[in-house]
């Protein structure tokens, strides 16, 4: 517990950059996730064993922190003299003293409860391999604007932690606690909120990690949102976008061997029936539906194999042969390779009399704008080591039958962005000068390859460079696999090919809480990237049915994943899921890259220990894109601005700065 004591300043403005305090960069990542997903500004401090100095605090103009992170008490195992921190008491006390007087909030997390924090221990930590403790929020009155829900216990396998209880009530307060188990037989405080003598800190007695824990990345949005008091650069903002490949393709099952499918009206229809009802079970504000992309090239095919549609489909569609597939990361030579497509056609010249053969294509026809809409190429040729004039087919041709077909008029169609086939050509320059030449700007990856990520932040997209992919600047936006495979139609193909080619075991409900734990870390990092799936996954006409969520019903596997996902996400919290098309994806992406480039910065001004209003900046104060600001209440103007409010989320102010730094005062001064 702190005796520093500072008084309050009655006037002050104050950077709203958070100050992470951690022992080594490793635990400064993850201390630092949560901000990055937001977009909220941090620096870092590195204090190793042997100490460090502390940043500069405050200038002359005013307080360079909003807010303070430290990262396991900064404790190290000095020897003979126990465990410490590695910052001095001397250190310590500049910190409290600072936030008593700019009344910047502290949290710490990872942390052994003690007198420091309000509380005393209750046993020796939990808990071993094997051994369960659910941790839930208890009172979430002082972080309103996070959107917790409390009493929604979590797991915390793998997050080594202590319980507590609270010494004096008047200035430490529970905010979430542990359950009762084998090891602590009644419910202990898991998390704090300390007010001493005025200096505010929340902390955690857990260890926390968003990079692998989905319960790490869901606690950490009480310890933002209340260090910010929900007033800071950046948004939250969770997108569901399910991408759904090969739609008109024919695909060969994984089992039972031997088999091929394809999705027929029956099975579209349930789908298209399911979207309202998904929808009515999310939270307010909230707007699903699934994304396709399409090979015009089966269309062709069908339709070619109906009755006398050989003739009239001009003899049938494509069929590249011989086909190569080199390593994955593999950088095609500049104008090597052979063309796999026949001389003919050398454009795309089938009829409406032909395409409108397969039943397929009318129900889509009849059904286009309950779905999103771009294009997967035409044929689904392998792109690796395809030649330029292939390449340049696959785009056009399949451009062209999106038009003559009208699926290029949905409401959700994306024009510049393409899924490619098997995510093949992104090293290969000329596949991609083949796409740019089609006005094709940028892709979804593959984020199980290293390679097609971003390596300096994963919330940016990778572009492409003629050193490793032959050609520059093409968008490669990241994309999730999941366990539902891309050849399997039930719940029982998709859990055997899971256990035969990877680490899966158990049954299809334990898959489902497998995809479940790793989308709700995605979720919760606050992560836009979509997630893959195929036309076969939405099989469900004739499939035996699958209780989800104890609900027994004609879901497909594709289905069944997404109920899980809207469950679970609507017992943790009260935000929207907002889906949106692979073009606006693919701009966000690049607009979160844009505007991080410009170093924008927040600051908010204080007056008798409140805060009146904010200041946005950037360098130059300029900047390509519009900076996002999170407000926990309405601004006396928004300036012409864009804003954004959903459901029961807090106003986003999308502010541009055209040369000068933008000014806001709040309706309603925010107490510190």
């Amino acid at each position: 517990m702190s005796s520093v004591s500072t008084s309050a300043l009655s006037q002050a403005t104050v950077a709203a950059n958070i100050l992470i305090i951690a022992r080594d960069s490793g635990s400064a990542n993850v201390a630092s996730l949560g901000l990055n997903g937001y977009g909220i500004p941090f620096t870092t401090l590195l204090v190793p064993q042997t100490g460090a100095e502390l940043p500069s605090l405050e200038t002359e103009l005013g307080g360079n922190f909003g807010g303070i992170v430290v990262a396991s008490g900064i404790s190290y195992d000095y020897g003979d003299s126990g465990w410490a921190s590695g910052l001095t008491t001397d250190q310590w006390n500049q910190l409290y003293a600072y936030q008593l007087e700019y009344g910047v909030r502290m949290v710490q997390y990872d942390v052994y409860p003690g007198s420091d924090y309000g509380t005393s221990v209750i046993g020796d930590g939990c808990c071993d391999s094997g051994v369960e403790q659910d941790i839930s929020f208890t009172d979430v009155t002082d972080f309103p604007t996070a959107g917790l829900r409390t009493g929604a216990g979590v797991s915390t396998e793998g997050l080594w932690h202590y319980s507590a209880s609270i010494l004096n009530t008047s200035n430490t307060k529970e905010i979430a606690s542990f359950a009762a188990n084998s090891v602590v037989t009644t419910d202990s405080t898991a998390a704090v909120i300390n007010n001493f003598d005025g200096r505010e800190q929340m902390v955690f007695f857990i260890s926390l990690d968003p990079s692998w824990s989905s319960t790490s990345a869901y606690l950490q949005h009480a310890w933002i949102t209340w260090m910010t008091r929900g007033l800071h650069a950046g948004w939250r903002r969770v997108n569901i976008n399910t991408q759904v490949d090969d739609m008109m393709l024919t695909t060969q099952v994984y089992e039972p061997s031997g088999s091929t499918f394809r999705i027929t009206p029956d099975d579209l229809d349930a789908i298209r029936d399911w979207i309202p009802t998904i929808n009515a079970k999310m939270n307010a504000g909230s707007s699903y539906w699934p994304e396709v992309g399409f090979n015009g090239n089966g269309n062709i095919d069908t339709s070619s194999n109906i009755d006398d549609g050989w003739g009239i489909c001009s003899g049938g569609g494509v069929y590249p042969a011989g086909i190569t597939s080199p390593p994955a990361e593999w950088k095609k030579p500049l104008g090597t390779g052979t063309n796999r497509w026949p001389s003919t056609p050398t454009a795309y010249d089938w009829t409406t009399d032909c395409t409108d053969r397969d039943p397929l294509l009318l129900w889509w026809k009849e059904n286009l704008n309950s779905f999103g809409v771009l294009s997967h190429t035409f044929t689904h040729e392998a792109q690796d080591n395809a030649t330029y004039s292939d390449i340049y087919k696959e785009i056009s041709f399949n451009q062209a039958w999106l038009k003559q077909v009208g699926l290029d008029q949905g409401d959700h169609f994306t024009a510049n962005g393409i899924i490619p086939p098997a995510i093949t050509g992104i090293h290969n320059g000329d596949a991609l000068q083949a796409w740019w030449d089609n006005g094709i700007t940028n892709c979804v990856g593959d984020n199980t390859r290293s390679a097609l990520l971003n390596s300096e932040n994963a919330m940016w997209p990778y572009w492409t460079v003629t050193s490793t992919d032959g050609f520059d600047g093409m968008q490669v936006n990241p994309r999730w696999a999941t366990r539902i495979y891309y050849d399997c139609c039930t719940p029982a193909c998709t859990l055997d090919e899971w256990i035969n080619t990877s680490t899966g075991s158990g049954t299809f409900d334990y898959l489902l809480e497998t995809e479940k734990d790793d989308t709700m870390r995605h979720f919760f990092g606050l992560y836009h990237d979509p997630y893959m799936f195929h036309q076969a996954n939405l099989r469900n006409a004739d499939t035996e049915p699958i209780t989800v969520n104890g609900v027994t019903a004609q879901y497909s596997i594709f289905q069944a994943w997404v109920e899980v996902q809207v469950q679970e996400f609507v017992r943790l919290v009260e935000w929207p899921l907002v889906t949106i098309n692979h073009a606006d994806m693919s701009a966000g992406f690049k607009a979160r890259y844009t505007r991080d480039a410009c170093g924008y910065a927040l600051s908010y001004t204080t007056e008798n220990h409140k805060i009146t209003g904010v200041t946005v900046s950037a360098t130059d104060n300029t900047c390509g894109e519009p900076i996002p600001v999170t407000f926990p209440v309405a601004p006396t103007s928004t300036k012409g601005f864009a804003t954004e409010q959903l459901g029961s989320d807090p106003l986003t102010v999308w502010v541009q700065l055209s040369g000068s730094p933008v000014s806001f005062t709040l309706s309603t001064p925010i107490a510190l």
